[in-house]
């Protein structure tokens, strides 16, 4: 009997291939955006799952004063008093990542990013191996591990392992012997180029062997005996390790491995930038649930139109003895075999649509099969299955036949029921294209806005801390009439990291003799920085940066250019000469004299309010070179620039980035939003459409003889069609009113998120409802116009 009611399906779907196939295609497009929201989910939720116990690997993290509550940056002898006196502690170790640094190989140069590992490390963590021992780093501090990625770059295809590679450190030449190459996987927020062991760290830092005062950028790791869980008497037990041995201590908390993708509610170091967030899993599983229920119920509304025009034939089947059982039967496995060819289809689609997927969002993800897919897959099929065939089956196999032999209809409140669902989608198709303008006009404001730093055609390299040397390196560059200006400072990219040096309180007393004080954060920048960016001075002068008068200690007091946030903050008319108690963590002055002030200008992203800043001189943390070039000939100027650093600066490459495409770099996570919402915009369209597409094509089935009857009344064809459109114009209208305060809320809640934010302009939603109602009377014309211009003579005799 089964195999009979197959038979009998596929037939149908044969015999009306393209009504068949429009039935499915809203479906197969619900369930493909489904499908793809899933797999993104999943993969969020899986990262670090390359590693055998990560539910049991904590990272050490300290609690600060600032707002953001904590970062991850502590001490390296925390990991051996772990090992040592917690008995639930299988293992402890620590990575302390670098800044980027050059590598050569022969004459073959590369820049890598470069971290610093304990010998525990491979121990507590689990990266694959692709060819070598990274274990041989504990016997010989001069043997190093590299990414799969930096082995191809150095080596090609050949094989890296017991090469020896050049690390330009500073002013020396390090040689190194390749241990191991190891894959990287995506998915672990601990990212690298090359892997050093700290006693290599150590044979040339030995003061930092047991440094409990400040290590930045040190992560320290802790891996529990399997199956222990952290108690609270635990946690406040390694609370204090810190605080207890060392002034510069601070309270410590652990976090899990698991939560540091999604769950890391503090600002972290760019040492990782792969961070995720729970409130975007959030909003596209219940997009991929609003999607999943569009399609599921246009399947059933299009089943459900080619089954009302079945009536005849339920009747013949119950006159000759057919049962409602097997006419239910036959209902559900129509329905059955149809959502399993469209499930087939919505795989292949999938499939087909990941590779442009992973290029929007910047991942690798593969359709592999799994219990959880398949579940997802079998509910799919049975339960969209079951839902599409539960009208036809249940209810129309109730129909008397003598009322299917004389044209009648089963009437009641379902009609409604129906058009409301549709009224659903466009609420959601409304809400969804005011949230992705709304997310594009944002996005377009963060990378387009207004910094306060003059970036156009201003370029930014990494130089390493490049001190005295560079000013006849500037002098020879600045012959050139190509280059305008030229700067060494910090990396005003996003500069607030959460680093010990970033920040200084100062002191003073105010007019009535009462001690202020205010904590402000500190850039570095020669002489030239305030040139080179377009900063405006508002009050004073600028810094005068002499290196010889920082050696010397000729400055007496640090002379610092703060900016307007500092100003106001101040309280005081006209700061300029006011003299501060404090200063700069790495001037080892006690007192700071304001000399100029300059228009506030952002140096971090616009996520963020702008915070008081002081700018001083210091040759440390000079990393940064920034050279402003002309419009013209720009690729010559940079080939300039770069044969004139590697002629004066050898074993250095010179990496030229333009800071406007930097800057677009701090806003990855919201150009991925804007992009999802785009795509899962246009399918919501589309399957909110075929809902549309289905109700017109039950409407006009069952209003076959009232349009015959109309046009022999007189009634035009267009005027037919505009009744249609002026029916679904109503329920658009209704979703537009209800569809414009959810999307307004929930838009305006995204942007709270943002310091500097676009305002919501009123014309977003007038024009999505128009984008939605002007493909709604596409879909509506298309589809009633030939039942309107049909000769009513055919109509009449239809029924």
């Amino acid at each position: 009997m089964l195999k009979h009611y197959v038979k009998v399906a596929l037939r149908l779907i044969k015999r009306s291939f393209l009504f068949s196939s429009i039935n499915m295609l809203g479906f197969v497009v619900g369930m493909t955006a489904a499908f793809l929201i899933y797999l993104w989910i999943v993969d969020e939720l899986t990262f670090e799952d390359f590693n055998k116990n990560r539910n049991e690997i904590y990272r050490v993290i300290r609690e600060i004063e600032h707002a953001d509550g904590q970062v991850p940056s502590t001490v390296t002898p925390l990991s051996g008093i772990f090992r040592k006196d917690f008995p639930k502690v299988e293992n402890a170790t620590f990575v302390k990542y670098s800044s980027t640094a050059d590598f050569h190989y022969g004459d073959d140069f590369i820049v890598a990013k470069l971290a610093y590992v304990d010998t525990t490390f491979f121990d507590v963590f689990d990266f694959p191996v692709i060819a070598g021992d990274p274990k041989l780093m504990k016997k010989d501090p001069q043997q190093i591990v590299i990414s799969e990625e930096t082995a191809k770059r150095m080596f090609g295809d050949a094989s890296a392992v017991g090469k020896e590679i050049i690390h330009n450190f500073w002013r020396e030449q390090r040689p190194y012997k390749i241990a191991a190459v190891l894959k990287v996987p995506r998915k672990s927020h601990i990212q690298f180029d090359v892997l050093i062991g700290w006693n290599s760290f150590l044979s040339y830092n030995k003061e930092d062997e047991n440094n409990w005062g400040w290590s930045e950028r040190m992560h320290v790791y802790v891996q529990l005996k399997k199956g222990l869980k952290l108690t609270d008497t635990d946690r406040q037990m390694m609370r204090n390790l810190w605080v207890d041995r060392s002034q510069w201590g601070k309270p410590l908390d652990l976090q899990p491995l698991t939560d540091i993708h999604l769950h890391t509610t503090f600002k972290e170091p760019d040492d990782v930038c792969n961070h995720g967030n729970m409130q975007q899993v959030y909003l596209f599983a219940v997009l991929a649930s609003l999607i999943i229920f569009m399609g599921a119920f246009n399947f059933t509304t299009l089943s459900t139109a080619r089954a009302s025009q079945r009536f005849k034939e339920i009747g013949i089947r119950k006159v000759t003895g057919a049962k409602r059982k097997m006419l239910i039967s036959q209902f559900l496995s129509e329905s059955l075999v149809q959502a399993f060819l469209a499930l087939l289809l919505a795989l292949a689609l999938t499939e087909l649509l990941l590779p442009l997927f992973n290029r929007f969002v910047g991942k690798d993800i593969g359709l592999m099969f799994s219990w959880e897919t398949l579940l997802f897959v079998l509910f799919g099929i049975l339960g969209v299955g079951c839902l599409a065939g539960a009208f036809p089956a249940f209810y129309m196999s109730s129909v008397n036949p003598l009322l299917a032999f004389k044209g009648g209809k089963v009437t009641g409140k379902k009609g409604a029921l129906i058009k409301g669902l549709v009224c659903v989608q466009f609420v959601i198709a409304i809400t969804m294209i005011i949230g992705t303008m709304i997310t594009f006009k944002q996005l377009h404001y963060l990378q387009n806005a207004d910094v306060g730093v003059n970036i156009e055609n201003l370029v930014v390299v990494d130089v390493d801390d490049w001190r005295e040397e560079s000013i006849p390196y500037k002098q020879e560059v600045l012959k050139n009439p190509y280059v305008e200006s030229i700067a060494i400072g910090v990396d005003l990219s996003d500069f607030v990291q959460g680093y010990r040096w970033e920040t200084s309180k100062f002191s003073w007393q105010d007019g009535a003799g009462k001690v202020d004080s205010l904590e402000m954060v500190g850039l570095v920048g020669d002489k030239d920085f305030f040139q080179t960016l377009g900063l405006e001075l508002l009050k004073g002068e600028v810094l005068e940066a002499d290196p010889d008068k920082f050696w010397s200690g000729a400055y007496g007091v640090t002379p610092i250019v703060i900016n307007e946030t500092a100003w106001r903050m101040l309280k005081v008319e006209n700061p300029v000469g006011m003299i501060l108690n404090g200063g700069p963590f790495l001037s080892g002055r006690g007192t700071s004299r304001i000399i100029g002030i300059v228009k506030d200008f952002n140096y971090q992203p616009l996520r963020e309010k702008i915070r008081p800043v002081f700018m001083y001189y210091t040759n440390q943390l000079l990393d940064k070179m920034y050279v402003k070039i002309s419009p013209g000939k720009q690729a010559e100027t940079l080939k300039f620039l770069k044969e004139k650093y590697e002629e004066m600066r050898p074993n250095h490459l010179f990496v030229p980035q333009f800071f406007k495409n930097v800057l677009k770099n701090n806003y990855a996570r919201e150009r991925q939003l804007s992009q999802m919402f785009l795509i899962f915009t246009v399918l919501a369209i589309i399957v909110a459409m075929m809902g549309v597409f289905g109700l017109v094509a039950l409407s006009t089935a069952q209003r076959t003889k009232e349009i015959g009857i109309r046009k022999v009344n007189g009634a035009h064809s267009d005027r037919i069609v505009r009744m249609f459109c002026f029916e679904y114009m109503r329920w658009v209208g209704i979703a537009f009113v209800i569809a414009c305060p959810v999307g307004y809320l929930f838009m305006d809640r995204w942007l709270s998120n943002f310091a500097y934010r676009v305002a919501i302009g009123w014309w977003l939603f007038p024009l999505a409802g128009l984008i939605i109602l002007s493909v709604t009377i596409l879909t509506v014309v298309v589809q009633t116009w030939r039942a309107a211009s049909r000769n009513p003579v055919t109509s009449l005799r239809y029924e």
